[in-house]
């Protein structure tokens, strides 16, 4: 009994290993407008689940500025799950203060995280821009900006993952209308087995690093 145990954890193990994760998104604003959509899918579609965000805008309240965004999840093409989130500018630094002290206080965590961005393959990158104020100066000046902003974040991400595709950017100027539309997709893929090792080796590392602090505290004071 136990060896057909033990056949089936192996099994699985190996299955989670080669199980290959597709992650797509897709943004898209014109005017007022935004929708937003995450979708996750596991053995070419076999499984999935998609995010969609129809309505995205900003406020602002007593805390800051607010993005407010409805989520829809879609499961094998079925609604399942409608909800309200908030997110305001205080959680956002709070994330980022957490991430921070994480990374100064774990030894050695930034090479671990870069390991498990490695993991990560973008094989779709696609940011197209169409945009004018009205007045020809202030379009060319904006545009420039827009493309060095692009670039920027493009460079960057090329750095941070794995990228196998070129790029498809453009900003397209409207000299004589005030307009903005932008349209933004890609597409992740990784392999379970390989994101899940790496998650695991940055766990392990800070679990030792608590440990250590821990069987030092004593002797500190």
């Amino acid at each position: 009994m136990w060896a057909w145990v033990f056949l089936g954890l192996l099994v699985l193990l190996l299955l989670l290993v080669i199980t290959p994760v597709k992650i797509s998104c897709y943004y898209h604003r014109k005017e007022e407008d935004d929708q937003l959509e995450v979708e996750l899918e596991a053995w070419h579609g076999l499984f999935s689940r998609k995010y969609e965000l129809p309505i995205l805008l900003f406020k602002v309240s007593p805390a800051g500025p607010e993005l407010v965004a409805k989520v829809e999840t879609i499961e094998q093409g079925s609604k399942v799950q409608e909800k309200i989130k908030d997110f305001t500018r205080r959680q956002v630094k709070r994330w980022f203060h957490n991430y921070r002290e994480l990374v100064d206080r774990v030894r050695d965590l930034l090479p671990l995280i870069r390991d498990l961005c490695k993991q990560i393959h973008c094989t779709k990158l696609e940011w197209h821009t169409l945009l004018g104020t009205g007045q020809a100066a202030e379009t060319g000046a904006i545009t420039g900006v827009i493309w060095g902003v692009k670039s920027l974040i493009v460079g960057v991400l090329s750095h941070s993952i794995s990228l196998r595709t070129m790029p498809a950017l453009s900003v397209q100027p409207v000299w004589n209308d005030a307009v903005i539309q932008t349209t933004f997709r890609c597409v992740f893929r990784f392999y379970l087995g390989h994101f899940l090792f790496s998650l695991l080796k940055i766990a392990w590392r800070i679990r030792k690093t608590g440990q250590r602090k821990w069987h030092t505290s004593p002797s500190q004071a």
